[in-house]
């Protein structure tokens, strides 16, 4: 099982965690499956507003491609930027 934790702008329920028990081998396997879940979850995070981390490890490049195992925790975190 892979938890997921949504921000408030995704949440699509009372909840702010998703667990997704179906396997997946990577953040873009992830993001499928709960796109299957959840039909236009993949079209909210491809505008580049959101990053992800896994086991509170900030992905900064190639994060759909991280692999992922049983047990780890996915953030869905919004992009902060600032001048």
């Amino acid at each position: 099982m892979i938890s997921v934790l949504l921000p408030a702008a995704l949440r699509v329920s009372d909840s702010h965690r998703i667990e997704v028990h179906e396997a997946v081998h990577s953040v873009a396997e992830l993001v499928d499956a709960i796109d299957r879940r959840i039909p236009g979850f993949r079209d909210q995070l491809d505008d580049s507003v959101f990053n992800f981390a896994v086991n509170d490890e900030m992905l900064l490049y190639q994060a759909r491609e991280r692999a992922l195992q049983d047990g780890d925790v996915v953030e869905v975190i919004p992009t902060i930027s600032g001048g």
